[in-house]
């Protein structure tokens, strides 16, 4: 915890390395800088006040934690003790820091590629969704940037509105062939007549068994009638869709 010793120790040791003075940090907390002799001597330092010291050594002394232990912070409202929003002064600026993001949370190492939309730039799905050298058959110039880990994943227009709410017309299904398919998941299936259709998958005993959001019903179908059947991870919004050119 920021108390005792290690806060003052801490505070001092972040003092010296970037030159602050004692009363430089007293005027940018807002207190006198006997008070901050306290906390480097003895560690006395109101709790209402160690969020805006963590943000005052992490947005102007510098990004390093110096022992400073950042994780046992809890977010509070700046600058009172009755957890009321403090009037905002010239050294404002310096508080706007509350929480930091734990050191093993990885930032940057998103696997997001481009996958492509396919589909209804030709009238609809193709008869078969990927070459032998496993290219996308059909495949548009539309785009949307998605994290996954499937390298068949692919988008295709939503049409009508059996599955409103969740997926709307002019928005897009994210389609993950790889990963299996159980009862629950949303599915794109395609049948041997060509017909193909966003779908809820009830069950794949006693035949495949389909359900929709806003339709009642359900539709039933032997193995031997469904030439694929693929999971829907999510829908995608049009605003997410870019063009190549």
């Amino acid at each position: 915890m920021l108390t005792g010793e290690k806060l003052g120790a801490a505070i001092e040791q972040a003092r010296e390395k970037k030159g602050v003075s004692k009363k430089a940090l007293a005027d940018a907390m807002g207190v006198k800088p006997a008070s901050v002799q306290d906390w480097v001597k003895y560690g006395r330092i109101a709790k209402e006040r160690i969020n805006d010291l963590v943000a005052y050594f992490a947005d102007v002394v510098g990004p390093e934690h110096w022992g400073l232990d950042f994780h046992s912070v809890k977010p509070h409202q700046r600058g009172t003790s009755d957890g009321k929003e403090a009037a905002p002064s010239s050294s404002a600026s310096a508080y706007n820091v509350t929480h930091l993001p734990e050191a093993r949370i990885p930032v940057g190492d998103s696997p997001a590629r481009r996958v492509y939309v396919v589909g209804r730039a030709n009238g609809g799905l193709p008869e078969r969704i990927w070459t032998d050298g496993g290219y996308l058959v059909g495949a548009t110039e539309e785009y949307a940037v998605q994290a996954t880990d499937d390298a068949f994943a692919f988008l295709t227009p939503i049409v009508g509105t059996s599955m409103s709410p969740v997926y709307n017309p002019g928005d897009f299904a994210f389609v993950e062939p790889s990963t299996p398919v159980e009862a629950g998941d949303d599915v794109l299936v395609r049948l041997t007549t060509g017909e193909t259709m966003l779908k809820r998958l009830r069950s794949c005993h006693n035949g495949i068994q389909l359900e929709s959001y806003n339709e009642p019903g359900t539709l039933f179908f032997a193995p031997e009638e469904v030439s694929w059947m693929y999971y829907v991870a999510h829908p995608v919004r049009r605003k997410k869709i870019k063009t190549r050119f």
